[in-house]
């Protein structure tokens, strides 16, 4: 650690921290000709046309006098000057990607930010895509972020409380809410706790999530990710807090309720019985079927063959009849291999990828049943839990119902239908007693919020659903101007 300077700025210092740095360039020029000072910036960080322009040439035209004089510093026509005391600060300074100016005669160095970055275009999430709504992203540079969200909100209400994390990195972060809706005291919590990371960096905003969440062993995210720009928006009209990064495309949306993972944007870009049809099919094919049907068929197969209608056991027994493996063998074969499937077709370029995941889905699939390895039936059943694991809007909770998947078959094999009772009993347990950001994980179900069951499993026209969620814990508990 550096001491505060009560003089000048250390430039030797300067030249010892930037030495081996050959993309910080430290340009010598002289004041009033005989004056040693630095210009010192980060090469391709800022835009040399416009320092050149506006900042460099008017201190170089500046005697000494002048340039100890802050209020003439200030006359010169760039926005974001300031005036800079201690060494360590400088170079925190340079390194965020401002130009500074020092001398050995001047009490202070002048810093002039005006950063020019290569960045690229604002366009739709690959991974979140819609049919009716924007079809815009967020991007990797934070300001380009927080100018987005002004976009959709223009309200001075609209507030970004910053922070430093990665003792090393030092990237920014901003805590975003709206003043008057929000509730502060879920706001200060959320400061407090990121204030408290004591990481070297946050290479993705995961890092930070594991950092702040209640419950970081939970297999259940307990912060909502998203790309969006407008399901962003979404949640803060709603009372919750996003938290962007610098450096990562991806927000955090706290907090939020187990439900809130499976609702999209075409939810509400479509007329209310079109979204909850729409809602409807997701949440039954991602919870019903992703997890229940491959544990419902080695249970029946292995222990309750009896319950089967004795048609559809004749052709069960035929479908098996050549697989000299048990139910819960030839499941976890095929299920293991889709996993490689889709991480072979995330890895890959999308051309290659598209072609692996046909090759393996059809050629593989169709060997393996000739081959007697597996029976068509559990072909059936595994693509049928694929496809309904990929209806799931977020990331995260699909990965989580796909690692729970697993559970269930296991549990079914070894207990059959007690275990796949007692297991979504323990499941169900674990969600209500989790929480997000201090609130309850499993609302409103659990505690019950009747108003906030409008927007669950169906979603209700938009007249009736004037409250916003309890679980925000709001100042304003009504939407627009609603008594």
């Amino acid at each position: 650690m550096f001491k505060k300077d009560t003089g000048p700025i250390d430039i030797q210092e300067l030249k010892n921290r930037f030495t081996d740095c050959p993309d910080i360039d430290m340009k010598q020029v002289h004041i009033e000709e005989k004056h040693e000072a630095y210009f010192i910036y980060i090469v391709d960080q800022v835009d040399k046309d416009i320092v050149q322009r506006d900042f460099m040439k008017s201190i170089l035209n500046m005697s000494l006098e002048h340039l100890s004089d802050k209020m003439y510093v200030n006359n010169i026509p760039c926005c974001e000057i300031k005036f800079l005391y201690d060494t360590e600060e400088v170079i925190n300074d340079i390194m965020l990607g401002s130009m500074l100016f020092v001398s050995d005669k001047l009490p202070y160095g002048i810093s002039y930010k005006n950063i020019k970055l290569e960045k690229r275009n604002v366009e739709e999430p690959i991974t979140e895509k819609n049919m009716r709504g924007p079809h815009e992203g967020f991007i990797e540079i934070l300001d380009a972020n927080l100018s987005i969200l002004r976009r959709k909100i223009h309200n001075d209400k609209l507030k970004f409380k910053l922070l430093t994390v990665g003792s090393t990195t030092r990237q920014k972060i901003a805590i975003v809410y709206i003043d008057g809706i929000t509730n502060y005291d879920l706001v200060n919590v959320l400061y407090e706790k990121i204030s408290n990371v004591k990481l070297d960096g946050s290479l993705t905003i995961g890092y930070v999530e594991e950092c702040i969440s209640s419950h970081p062993n939970s297999l259940f995210p307990q912060f909502l990710t998203t790309e969006r720009p407008d399901k962003a928006t979404s949640a803060l009209l709603e009372g919750k807090i996003v938290i962007i990064q610098e450096g990562t495309p991806v927000v955090l949306i706290a907090p939020v309720t187990f439900i809130s993972f499976f609702q999209a944007v075409d939810d509400y870009s479509t007329l209310w019985v079109q979204g909850s049809f729409l809602r409807f099919v997701r949440i039954f094919g991602s919870l019903v079927i992703a997890i229940f049907l491959p544990a419902f068929y080695i249970a029946i197969t292995s222990y309750h063959y009896h319950a089967v209608p004795l048609t559809l056991l004749i052709t069960l027994a035929e479908s098996r009849s050549k697989v000299p493996f048990p139910p819960i063998i030839e499941v976890l074969i095929l299920e293991f291999t889709v996993e490689l499937i889709r991480e072979a077709a995330i890895r890959l370029p999308t051309y290659l990828g598209t072609a692996i995941s046909l090759f393996a889905g059809l050629i593989i699939g169709q060997a393996a049943v000739q081959a007697g390895i597996v029976s068509g039936l559990v072909i059936v059943i595994v693509g049928a839990t694929a496809i309904a694991s990929y209806v799931i809007p977020s990331h995260d909770m699909a990965l989580a119902i796909r690692i729970l998947r697993f559970v269930f078959i296991i549990v079914s094999a070894l207990f059959g239908m007690i275990g796949i009772v007692a297991c979504t009993s323990f499941t169900v347990a674990h969600l209500i007693s989790i929480d997000s950001l201090g609130q309850p994980y499993f609302s409103p179900f659990s505690p019950l919020a009747k108003d906030d069951l409008k927007d669950t499993f169906f979603r209700f026209p938009l007249k009736y659903m004037k409250k916003r969620p309890e679980t925000s814990k709001t100042q304003d508990d009504f939407r627009g101007d609603n008594d």
